[in-house]
């Protein structure tokens, strides 16, 4: 997914400031995090999309709450999810969204990965990352099924009640921070964990001059009133092992695992794959040292599974990247004061593997969705074969164009799934039917809802994407 790599202070602004260039409401905008909903009453639920807003056209992103019933006109809608034994339909394109005025709420651009709360006493609040100026945690409410609110706000602009990850009071040489805040997870409890793509230089703007040091962290926020202060900030250092940006995160119950971004020297011999952050403790900081197992360079998406009990074996699948592989990790001892991570296999993929997502079938494992950026397919991987049995492609890659999928949800339905992919590259949402969870080799592409954002723009942002 090359264009998230791209340094911010690198990103050119697109289009002329001087007029307001409010973010179209009929279209996804560089889609990134997704989460699908099942509502009663609902045929296919409600799908969230935040638009990162990438090549700056706008002024801001979004977020959206598609009404999947909705979508489309008479004779063009979302098809129920395919049967086995049907054969292979026309992949359906849906370019009308149909989101009403409620439904769409407005963001800071460069929107990251996007976490849904189902709370037992509240409406449902949705977080979404942003790493443009200011790099925010924004909080949205859902009160209704598609009504959007911004928390903090009257408006339907969520920046006034975001919380800034790099500017608040007590900072000593402009720390601690978390530039560019992307990944972003919910405990049971409620708390907010974030991650941040760029290490933290002291003093800020500093980055390659003498005397300039760096720090991770992960940051710790209440779920349910926004805010943050500097004791909010865990370091992720830890002597003699290398730092750097860190990617995805996973908030179980005891411990936080967070996959880490290579931003080093490529001689040196160790990377940062994974660090584990003790809740009860949050500055004891673990390396499992899954990189003397597996000499990846950097990590990405992260998905654990369940365990049958506290104590239970469980498994967590990394997405990595040179070589691009799926890292298969034993964890025991979630609940316990001594975790043990191991690196039990990998899997070759697809170029630029990114998110991960789980499928739980009826029997056997769980089935994992890998979103192979580079590559423009998402992979599915069957523990019990011990290999990827489908690769689907979303779209076509031309040179070094790909619709670059990246957020996967999905959405259960007996013993058959359908996948939702957001791709960053092209601008729509991928629709991916498995028909039969014990089959998931007949994965298929079954539509695309919004319209390709990479035709029909104007020259200025075309040239930008580019």
């Amino acid at each position: 997914m090359r264009p998230l790599l791209l340094s911010l202070a690198l990103l050119p602004i697109a289009c002329s400031e001087a007029e307001p260039r409010p973010p179209p409401t009929d279209r996804f905008v560089f889609p990134s995090g997704i989460h699908h909903r099942s509502v009663e009453g609902s045929t296919n639920g409600v799908l969230y999309v935040s638009s990162a807003n990438f090549d700056r056209c706008f002024d801001q992103g979004t977020v959206m709450a598609v009404d999947l019933d909705q979508v489309g006109v008479e004779g063009n809608r979302l098809p129920p999810i395919a049967s086995a034994s049907a054969p292979a339909a026309p992949v359906e394109t849906i370019t009308q969204l149909n989101v009403a005025p409620e439904s769409r709420v407005f963001i800071q651009s460069y929107a990251g990965e996007l976490a849904f709360w189902e709370r037992l006493d509240a409406p449902p609040r949705i977080f979404v990352t942003a790493r443009a100026e200011g790099d925010y945690l924004h909080y949205i409410d859902v009160p209704e099924p598609t009504k959007l609110s911004c928390v903090g706000s009257s408006s339907d602009n969520c920046l006034e009640g975001a919380v800034s990850l790099t500017s608040l009071p007590g900072q000593v040489k402009d720390l601690p921070r978390a530039p560019a805040p992307f990944g972003v997870s919910v405990g049971e409890e409620g708390d907010v964990w974030v991650t941040h793509l760029s290490a933290a230089d002291s003093p800020a703007r500093s980055a390659g001059t003498q005397g300039s040091t760096y720090e991770s962290y992960v940051v710790r926020l209440a779920g349910d009133s926004p805010g943050v202060s500097t004791s909010d900030f865990f370091p992720l250092s830890l002597p003699d092992l290398p730092q750097g940006g860190s990617n995805s995160v996973i908030s179980d119950t005891r411990y936080v695992l967070i996959s880490g971004r290579f931003q080093g020297n490529p001689a040196e011999a160790r990377r940062f794959l994974l660090r584990v952050v003790d809740k009860s403790n949050p500055s004891r900081v673990i390396d499992p040292g899954l990189d003397l197992s597996f000499a990846a360079n950097d990590a990405r998406g992260l998905a654990l599974t369940e365990g049958a009990t506290p104590d239970s074996p469980r498994r967590l699948y990394m997405a990595v990247r040179s070589p691009d592989s799926l890292l298969i990790v034993n964890a025991e001892g979630l609940s316990t004061d001594s975790p043990r991570l191991t690196v039990v296999g990998s899997a070759p993929l697809p170029n630029g593997p990114t998110e991960v997502r789980l499928v739980k079938r009826d029997s056997g494992s769980d089935l994992v969705l890998v979103s192979c950026s580079d590559a423009g397919v998402v992979a599915v991987y069957d523990p019990d074969v011990g290999q990827v049995v489908a690769q689907v492609a979303v779209g076509q890659v031309q040179g070094a164009r790909s619709p670059q999928p990246f957020g996967l949800a999905v959405r259960k339905q007996g013993n058959a799934a359908r996948v939702f992919v957001s791709n960053f590259g092209d601008g729509r949402i991928s629709v991916i039917d498995i028909p039969d969870l014990s089959s998931p080799q007949q994965a298929r592409l079954v539509a695309y809802l919004g319209a390709r954002q990479d035709e029909g723009q104007s020259a200025t942002c075309t040239e930008v994407q580019q």
